[in-house]
């Protein structure tokens, strides 16, 4: 199998992952603190994941071809660098079920009530262990590239199609309402699912140009920021604050709003579209990582076997959560928002970053101490 994807990939793999899940998991976060200063938050927020972006671009341009299980160690030395490691691999073994189960309690809610979440997650896990086994990264890039546009058709459609519903009194007073502090506090959980952009630490070593396709990964950010900007001023202005902060799903309910020339709606099931597109692409990349990092970690040679292992552990730990704030909230107010983006996305790359620049800084003297 050739594990080589473009730069163009890379960019509707970042944008997939980061669009679909942020608009539909972490607005109402930045509703609940900010009411209608919610947009500062995602300006805020993308602020911060093109600052992850641009760490995790640069750490894979010292060592192009590698991944982060190969350069860790390079970086860091035998033990912190397998501790790095070890920290990241928790991150992508946690998230699979967490992402998992957050599916399957949207479409019992939103489509099948009746359906048993045992069948919804055994369906989904037996998809993507097929796209993983069979295409590896080149093949789930690729379902992206076809996708990956839908999304953004889909999420451009809900848009437009909700003009005529717009209030823009709504989105007043500006400021007023809230201050810094509860702007960054807003800010965080779309920061967060903004920073997917930290696993180009592992799809840097599957580029055919490395070192000249890493803007793509920063370019997907800023368009997902601004899609996600753009929505949130939408909802905000459609539903007002009033509502919206108390919902679950508010970019479901501004589809619900829908109608144009009198006879044209139900609308549903386009975000239905962009949530499964983008979960099923999150899904299909975090097992890859896993099963591909565990494999190199562990020095195994075939990187598929491991998936036979971590899908049956994946569809077990879906199934523990015992409703949606388990799945959701609680999970991003212990582990993904308080750790995973403070430390796996902005303190570990740029303690890689700045430890690999004087290495090789170090590295370059030392010829010419010697000669000397």
């Amino acid at each position: 199998m050739n594990l080589k994807i473009s730069g163009m990939q890379v960019f509707w793999l970042i944008f997939s992952m980061n669009l679909g899940m942020t608009l539909v998991m972490t607005i109402t976060p930045s509703l609940q603190a900010d009411k209608q200063d919610a947009w500062i938050s995602i300006v805020l927020a993308g602020c911060i994941a093109l600052l992850i972006a641009v760490l995790v671009t640069q750490v894979a341009r010292l060592f192009p071809g590698k991944s982060l299980i190969e350069y860790s160690e390079l970086i860091l030395g035998t033990w912190i660098g397998k501790l790095v490691i070890m920290i990241y691999l928790v991150q992508w073994y946690t998230i699979l079920p967490i992402v998992l189960r957050q599916f399957t309690d949207l479409v019992n809610i939103m489509l099948l009530p009746e359906t048993p979440k045992e069948s919804i997650i055994l369906l989904m896990v037996l998809l993507i262990t097929y796209a993983t086994y069979t295409g590896g990264i080149e093949g789930i890039a690729r379902c992206s590239e076809f996708l990956g546009p839908i999304i953004m058709i889909m999420v451009l459609l809900v848009l437009l199609a909700n003009g005529n519903n717009i209030h823009w009194k709504h989105i007043l007073p500006v400021y007023a309402d809230s201050g810094i502090k509860e702007i960054m506090r807003g800010s965080l959980a779309p920061a967060s699912y903004l920073g997917h952009s930290v696993e180009y630490l592992m799809f840097a070593s599957f580029l055919r140009q490395p070192r000249k396709e890493g803007r793509y990964a920063v370019w997907a950010v800023l368009v997902a920021n601004f899609m996600v900007l753009i929505t949130t001023i939408m909802i905000i202005v459609i539903l007002g604050v009033n509502v919206s902060p108390n919902m679950w799903y508010p970019f479901f309910a501004m589809t619900q709003k829908i109608s144009l020339f009198g006879f044209v709606d139900n609308f549903d099931a386009v975000p239905v579209v962009i949530w499964i597109s983008s979960v099923f692409i999150k899904l299909a990349v975090y097992l890859f990582l896993v099963s591909y990092g565990t494999a190199q970690f562990l020095k195994v040679r075939n990187w598929k076997l491991m998936i036979w292992f971590i899908a049956p552990v994946m569809f077990a730990f879906a199934l523990i959560p015992q409703n949606v704030t388990e799945a959701t909230t609680n999970y991003m107010q212990r582990y993904w928002v308080p750790v995973a983006l403070p430390v796996n996305m902005l303190g570990l790359p740029m303690l890689l970053l700045l430890v690999g620049l004087w290495r090789k800084a170090k590295r370059k003297e030392t010829p010419s101490l010697e000669s000397n």
